[in-house]
């Protein structure tokens, strides 16, 4: 009898350990990865990837992120010959040019909306278009050049009588280059005008490219989808990869949420990674609350249309107008959201 009871006993002992066992058995699992480019600090493509890895979004959905900042001339370079299939920081005017080359690639959802900030040291220039006979540097490589040269022209500054400067120096190299009066200007994305102006205590002020108005008058809509999330086309053909995407997406719109929220939390979580002062991030997180917008790019695909078959190419910014071809392949109609599945 006891030799019965022993051995229900071990029974029992071993069942229940079995069953305390399955969980850590599970937990061990490795996550899928997934691995983004973003353009290096201080660029604003780094704060939703950094603040995903800091609340642990991507775990909570089921993936790891991994997060590689590369200069932009280089994260462009390696995502147009599919190296990186993967960019959070897709800019539409720039891209659109590589789609004309040839790349396969396609863009799922739209993450931030177009602003750029013109950063001056004279404080007579209250203007944009005071900018005429000025120096400006800016990064003439990014998305944002395009769409900014456009607004300048649109609102009357004539671009022949501005000296344009490109460089890829971001920072400080180019707040020395203004302070040291080299330059009159920088046009720069809303971080690093903020930045620079924090870092001029006093001495510098910052003017919207982006007029609303403006926009509202051309395009019937209130703001200007710019920076997309960029996949290899072969990549988002891979079942795997579909699932995570979608992961990844609600990653997204869960951040982006908790930035509008809590800018100031948000922007002591990420001012590291964005290379920033704290109090200054959260003033550009404050100061642009819609900045993000968290939607599949294929419902403004009419708003792209408007950017890359007239504006764009209006404005020398692509050499000719996307083909009605070329913009359905350009605007991904992959269900991000997982409604039709």
């Amino acid at each position: 009898m006891k030799k019965s009871f022993g051995k229900l006993a071990a029974g029992l002992i071993a069942g229940l350990a079995s069953i305390a066992l399955a969980p850590t058995a599970q937990a061990a699992e490795p996550l899928p990865r997934l691995a983004v480019t973003v353009f290096a600090p201080p660029s604003q493509s780094i704060w939703i990837p950094a603040l995903i890895q800091r609340l642990e979004l991507d775990r909570k959905h089921g993936f790891e992120l991994v997060v590689t900042p590369k200069p932009s001339n280089v994260a462009y370079t390696d995502f147009a010959t599919g190296k990186d299939p993967v960019c959070f920081c897709a800019a539409i005017a720039a891209v659109s040019r590589f789609k004309q080359q040839g790349a396969d690639f396609t863009l799922l959802w739209n993450i931030f909306n177009f602003e750029s900030d013109i950063v001056v040291r004279d404080p007579a220039i209250k203007d944009v278009k005071q900018l005429q006979g000025k120096v400006v540097q800016t990064d003439t490589i990014t998305g944002s050049w395009a769409l900014s040269k456009w607004f300048l022209q649109a609102r009357g500054v004539d671009l022949d009588k501005v000296k344009i400067k490109s460089s890829s120096a971001r920072g400080a190299a180019g707040l020395a280059e203004l302070q040291l009066g080299r330059i009159d200007a920088l046009l720069v994305n809303p971080t690093e005008g903020a930045a620079a102006v924090a870092q001029g205590k006093g001495a510098l002020h910052s003017l919207p490219v982006f007029d609303q108005a403006v926009w509202q008058k051309v395009s019937g809509t209130d703001f200007v989808p710019s920076i997309a999330l960029g996949v290899a086309s072969s990549w988002i053909a891979q079942k795997p990869n579909q699932d995570l995407a979608r992961r990844f997406y609600a990653a997204n719109r869960e951040a982006a949420a908790f930035i509008r929220e809590q800018p100031a939390k948000a922007a002591q979580l990420v001012a590291k990674d964005a290379q920033m002062d704290a109090p200054a991030l959260q003033g550009v997180l404050e100061r642009y609350r819609d900045l993000m917008r968290i939607e599949p790019l294929r419902r403004h695909i009419k708003t792209v249309a408007l950017l890359t078959q007239k504006l764009l190419p209006e404005g020398g910014q692509l050499p000719r107008p996307l083909t009605d071809p070329e913009l359905d392949s350009l605007v991904s109609a992959f269900d991000v959201e997982g409604r039709n599945e």
